[in-house]
C-alpha cells in the first residue's frame, strides 16, 4: 500500500496492531510506527499521514 503526500511516496505495511510507515530517500530510509488504536483503518492512517507535519 502506498500514500503519497508533497511528491513523496510512502510505503505502508500492515502489522497486527500497527501500521509501517516508511520513505526511502537515497539510502536511507524512515520509518514510524502508527498504533492501530490511533489508527484502525487505512482510510484513517492516510488522513493522519495528511494532517502531520512528521510526514
Amino acid at each position: 500500500m502506498k500514500i503519497e503526500k508533497n511528491g513523496k511516496i510512502y510505503t505502508v505495511r500492515e502489522n497486527k496492531a500497527s501500521w509501517t510507515v516508511s520513505l526511502a530517500a537515497d539510502r536511507v530510509t524512515i520509518s514510524a510506527n502508527v498504533s492501530k488504536v490511533d489508527c484502525p483503518t487505512f482510510e484513517s492512517l492516510k488522513a493522519f499521514v495528511d494532517e502531520n507535519d512528521i510526514f
